[in-house]
């Protein structure tokens, strides 16, 4: 009796963490779509996937010399290299990026939650991290992209201004939090915040212990989705219709756009790291504190 042959697919990521956390959900879709194959994922962020029993491997585009000999050549995968951020779909803003992703590949939406799984060690690692006064945790990030490789340290276009992010630390802190900072060492700071030298992982392991949280568009976001912790998250010029979750607090800007500044713009209206040039507002005060204060309170 021949030996029947398990369908191999190989989903190649490309782009960042929170990325890859919303892309948890895309391979649960593929999972069910097909409960015996084995999916491969080839990501610069493997991390994201440990301990994932809905994917066979993991390649690290940052160093994975074996990929072409071990999964392509002479090989019959099916292989996923698409970008939805290409298609017409997300262009034209036309549903959650989950379910554009999934349409791309051709398999049915199961699911809009994000997955991530902690390991025993990871959990009781960040148990260590935390802070040792027994308050309660109040989670911010103000700041997102790899300050490395960003133009600006600050992007108009998805972070907290400071001094609000600031007067809101302020407040959560007199009313009892100990406030934790994420950010990278090269973001900037916050004051009387407790900033933790941690990996990207152990950040979001985290996440499950805190009490508030108060996120941008960001990999926090997502993995808080996938731990089931609703957060405040802030939103300039992506939409949480495209990249948000339904348990999370969405606040989009109310600030009014005056004018626009075209000639960087190609296919999409702005730049993500924030070009100041396209800046199109008479403010710089994307959200006030008191509406974050009190969005805080509507959460737990």
């Amino acid at each position: 009796m021949k030996k029947k042959t398990t369908t191999q697919h190989l989903l190649t990521i490309a782009g960042g963490i929170g990325k890859n956390v919303l892309a948890t959900a895309v391979v649960a879709s593929m999972r069910a779509a097909e409960p015996e194959a084995n999916i491969t994922i080839a990501t610069a962020y493997p991390f994201v996937w440990d301990h994932n029993p809905d994917v066979h491997a993991v390649y690290d585009l940052n160093n994975c010399p074996t990929l072409y000999t071990e999964a392509i050549k002479g090989k019959k995968w099916t292989i996923f290299k698409h970008d939805p951020y290409h298609t017409e779909d997300f262009l034209y803003r036309r549903g959650h990026l989950i379910d554009i992703w999934c349409k791309l590949i051709g398999v049915p939406v199961t699911t809009h939650e994000p997955r991530l799984y902690l390991s025993a060690d990871e959990e009781h690692k960040a148990r260590t991290l935390l802070p040792k006064d027994n308050k309660p945790i109040f989670l911010i990030q103000t700041s997102g992209g790899i300050p490395t490789i960003q133009k600006y340290p600050i992007s108009w276009a998805r972070d907290l201004p400071l001094d609000v992010a600031q007067n809101v630390v302020d407040t959560m802190n007199t009313r009892g939090y100990h406030t934790i900072h994420l950010r990278h060492a090269k973001q900037p700071a916050l004051e009387h915040t407790t900033w933790i030298d941690a990996t990207t992982r152990q950040l979001m392991a985290i996440i499950p212990h805190s009490s508030k949280r108060l996120f941008i568009d960001s990999f926090p976001q997502h993995a808080a989705a996938a731990f089931k912790k609703p957060a405040v998250v802030t939103w300039i010029v992506n939409s949480p219709k495209m990249f948000g979750y339904a348990l999370h607090r969405n606040l989009e800007t109310t600030a009014t756009p005056l004018f626009r500044h075209y000639p960087t713009s190609y296919l999409e209206r702005f730049d993500i790291t924030g070009a100041i040039e396209q800046f199109p507002f008479a403010t710089t005060k994307t959200f006030d504190a008191k509406t974050l204060l009190a969005a805080l309170d509507d959460i737990s």
